[in-house]
């Protein structure tokens, strides 16, 4: 009774589903890629309800090397409280003891809250993060150009767009090129590398460090066995634009030999 109230309030624009301790909604708003941001609703022992975004905001900032931890966030996390509030151990988004009158208030603060609290953070990159990035697409652009290969920059590499790679290759054999400018990110390119495997799919992932040392050398020394290239690129542009040529060349042969 309380998901169909709800449903009739809101109007059209919000799909409700029951869910085994209440229900979700699926709100026409949408994260910074492309998702609808979903708020569920538990209900309590007590016949209130626990509305919140069940950790999706907090999933995003970790695939963008995020840390909720940090000063900036916190801080705005406490200005939030009034309105909704941070659960720390579940690291979700959530209005507490929320009588059935107030659900469809609460399904708007935590919708509202989850998109600004990605807003503020999605693909915010640092100036000297932002420097590399350019300079490594820069290059990639160039061996576009000279090989006539197409490509698409920022694109997912699963359905679920769990994985973003910066460049991808369209060749016989895809090409994914993942910059790796902090250490979550390398991370990330090596999730992206044994999640394709599981799924059989040979796409290449190539990782980009711009050096051991910003990195973590045992990080840096790993990330090999975790992807299919990975290349240093201070001191070796020549190289690494050398290397990504030789690949596509060579992913081209293969298909053409097939």
């Amino acid at each position: 009774m309380a998901a169909m109230t709800i449903h009739l309030a809101m109007g059209p624009d919000f799909h409700i589903r029951p869910t085994a301790s209440g229900f979700l909604i699926v709100t026409p708003w949408r994260y910074d890629d492309g998702d609808a941001i979903v708020v569920y609703g538990d209900r309590q022992p007590d016949g209130r309800w626990c509305i919140h975004d069940s950790g999706d905001a907090a999933l995003r900032l970790m695939f963008d090397s995020v840390d909720p931890d940090t000063a900036k966030i916190q801080t705005w996390l406490l200005e939030q409280t009034l309105r909704v509030q941070w659960n720390e151990a579940l690291s979700q988004l959530e209005c507490l003891n929320v009588a059935e009158p107030d659900q469809q208030a609460a399904v708007f603060r935590v919708a509202q809250a989850a998109a600004q609290l990605q807003a503020m953070t999605a693909l915010r990159l640092s100036r000297e993060e932002s420097r590399f990035k350019n300079e490594v697409v820069a290059v990639l652009q160039q061996v576009q150009q000279e090989t006539g290969v197409d490509a698409r920059y920022d694109v997912p590499l699963d359905t679920e767009r769990l994985f973003i790679a910066d460049c991808l290759f369209l060749t016989g054999r895809p090409v994914a090129v993942l910059i790796a400018s902090t250490t979550e990110r390398l991370l990330e390119a090596e999730l992206a590398w044994s999640h394709l495997r599981r799924l059989n799919d040979h796409t290449l992932v190539i990782a980009v460090i711009e050096d051991a040392a910003k990195i973590g050398r045992r990080q840096a020394a790993r990330a090999p066995y975790f992807t299919d290239k990975t290349y240093f690129f201070h001191d070796f542009e020549a190289t690494f634009h050398e290397a990504i040529r030789d690949t596509l060349k060579g992913s081209v042969g293969r298909v053409s030999e097939a």
